[in-house]
């Protein structure tokens, strides 16, 4: 399935087109690092590589000099220097465009639900990582969990906790009996430093529902779309956080989604995606415009990226 024919040859792929709005890039640097190098062709058998005549891009290539291999010498050591922790943020874009397409993707009813994995005060980060990767097992292997998507934050009081987003229904109670279990499991394998007293307390996985009627929120409608927005805008855009394991993480399924569209200037006015944006600016930096869509993402881009992702998870859960 296409929405455009293919673009001219030596153009830039300089527009990316996505379930939010458009990004423009703007310097040539820039432009021809995401948008790729002009001078390429397609071969059928080799595939994609440098044209024959791209007499400047040899000269480039000629001029940079070969690196000699080093040769190790055995120094002796005074000192060694510690080795400095790594540190993981959540990518705030990646997240928001992965939950909204394969939400978009769906068949028949639409289900997005945001859980939250809660730990008592003071739970150390390496105990409420180690909780986390049991459980999330554990509802694997019991089939309550296929596709999802996790991001860390950091509370006021330091105590890490998670948001996860899950598009099937499940139970509460049985959420909460598994983490107990994984609790006793690891108090019992001496991996956490965690009381049994607390193990039988615990009730901290919770699903988001509505403050007005106490229900769960299926943010996929329509009608909860601001909520969604909300939501995604609370706990992910605005969530500055470093930790010291991965702040986010996602099902096969997800990390393989197609999130956004390449096309040239030309491609992208003869789609007459430029009379479905605004036209002003939302974001602007020395290398790119942003610009949202006036009137939400237009139904050939939602039924084009439907259709990829469907192909695209259908493929994956074959092999």
């Amino acid at each position: 399935m296409q929405i455009l024919n293919k673009s001219s040859y030596g153009e830039d792929m300089d527009t990316s087109i996505s379930l939010t709005g458009v990004t423009f890039l703007k310097q040539g640097a820039y432009k021809q690092r995401h948008g790729g190098l002009k001078e390429i062709v397609e071969k059928p058998v080799e595939g994609f590589m440098l044209a024959k005549n791209d007499k400047m891009e040899l000269e480039r290539l000629a001029m940079i000099p070969v690196r000699k291999k080093k040769i190790d010498t055995v120094t002796p050591q005074t000192h060694i220097k510690p080795r400095l922790q790594k540190q993981y943020t959540i990518n705030k874009k990646q997240i928001t465009h992965r939950i909204r397409n394969y939400t978009n993707q769906m068949k028949g009813e639409k289900l997005l639900y945001f859980w939250t994995v809660t730990f008592p005060l003071a739970t150390s980060d390496d105990t409420a990582f180690v909780l986390l990767n049991k459980w999330l097992t554990r509802l694997r292997k019991e089939k309550l969990l296929t596709s999802y998507l996790w991001v860390s934050e950091r509370q006021k009081n330091s105590t890490i906790h998670f948001h996860i987003a899950l598009h099937k229904r499940m139970c509460v109670k049985k959420a909460n009996r598994y983490m107990r279990a994984c609790i006793f499991t690891c108090i019992d394998n001496k991996e956490i430093n965690y009381s049994r007293t607390d193990a039988i307390r615990y009730n901290g996985v919770d699903i988001s529902k509505s403050r007005k009627t106490n229900r769960v929120t299926n943010f996929a409608k329509k009608k909860n779309e601001k909520s969604l927005v909300t939501y995604l805008t609370k706990y992910v855009s605005k969530n500055e956080g470093t930790f010291t394991h991965l702040a986010w993480h996602c099902s096969r399924d997800y990390s393989n989604l197609v999130i956004n569209i390449r096309c040239t200037s030309n491609e992208f006015v003869k789609g007459k995606f430029n009379t479905q944006c605004q036209v002003e600016v939302l974001f602007e930096t020395e290398w790119y415009i942003f610009k949202p869509w006036s009137n939400g993402p237009p139904e050939n881009l939602l039924t084009y990226l439907a259709f990829a992702n469907q192909t695209i998870i259908s493929l994956l859960s074959t092999n």
